[in-house]
């Protein structure tokens, strides 16, 4: 059987081919562009875009099981060109920015909404992947101003958030391509605590062995800190949503430990396995530098 994983250059999309050829698994990665992709040994790759389903008949080839990673754009092309190739099952990851209050029928909500619609219109047996707050939004968010500044600057500081590590998350998908065990129309995966986000960067100061001051912005303050790439809509919504966070614990599911057996890494695992992108002197390649709120990867940022 091939797997065939779309995003393979992602931070969550490497870990998964990554743990499945490791298991001895027939993967093969894919990317727009396939020259940027740096597989295991044994990997195939394949160009694809998932808007394009002209492109996917190679990449297709012989695949029973998907890891589909979202993207703006019609895909449903791609799903049906997917099914007629014989593919059975799909793991799509998405975001509880698709059905959680105040985001469900916004931006970040809306572009993930229709890829799952386009998944479920298509007929292919599926499993969706909602995780909550990635850890290494962290590094994004602010990775550029702990180590420039020694310090980060947070809307809502005392928002809650439930940091799941990436490494589960990439876990559970590889479980579920592999086994259908745990195979259920959604799987919620969060980490093992709700945390403010100021505690969140407490837990980083602490594995730097000093402490990263936060300073509270205002509304007005982070939307004049907005990065180009950040489509100011979005920004207003992921500020509304950690507003309403301010004083309310983040959901928490032990749906990690019952996919793959192990409790859910924490947030500070997560932070000693990479103080180095947090320490004076070192560059952050790919990353933003936005620490206006957290946010998941995904089509569009979630916080």
């Amino acid at each position: 059987m091939t797997i065939l994983v779309t995003g393979a250059r992602g931070n969550i999309g490497g870990r998964v081919v990554a743990m499945l050829a490791e298991a001895g698994h027939h993967v093969r990665g894919s990317a727009r562009n396939a020259a940027t992709l740096r597989p295991p040994a044994g990997v195939e790759t394949a160009e694809l875009d998932i808007t394009d389903p002209h492109s996917a008949e190679e990449a297709l080839r012989g695949v029973e099981a998907m890891f589909l990673y979202p993207t703006r754009g019609e895909v449903g092309g791609f799903l049906k060109t997917a099914r007629d190739a014989g593919v059975r099952y799909v793991v799509l990851l998405s975001s509880p920015a698709a059905y959680e209050p105040g985001e469900y029928d916004r931006p970040i909500g809306l572009a993930h909404r229709a890829v799952e619609r386009a998944l479920e219109e298509s007929g292919l047996r599926h499993t969706v992947l909602y995780p909550g707050w990635l850890a290494t939004n962290a590094r994004r968010d602010w990775g550029e101003q702990i180590r420039s500044q020694g310090r980060v600057g947070l809307a809502h500081p005392d928002a809650q958030v439930n940091p799941v590590h990436i490494d589960d998350v990439a876990e559970v998908a590889a479980h579920l391509l592999t086994r259908d065990t745990h195979r259920g129309r959604m799987q919620v995966l969060t980490g093992p605590r709700s945390m403010r986000l100021r505690d969140v960067v407490g837990v980083l100061g602490d594995v730097l062995g000093t402490p990263v001051p936060v300073d509270e912005l205002t509304r007005e303050q982070a939307l004049a800190r907005r990065a180009p790439w950040m489509p100011e809509p979005v920004l207003e919504a992921l500020l509304d949503t950690a507003a309403a966070a301010v004083g309310v614990p983040a959901p928490v599911t032990n749906t990690v430990e019952r996919i793959t057996g192990h409790p859910g890494r924490t947030f500070t695992e997560w932070a000693r396995a990479h103080r180095a992108d947090f320490e004076t002197g070192r560059s952050g390649a790919g990353e933003t530098g936005w620490s206006g709120v957290g946010g998941t990867d995904g089509p569009a940022p979630r916080g």
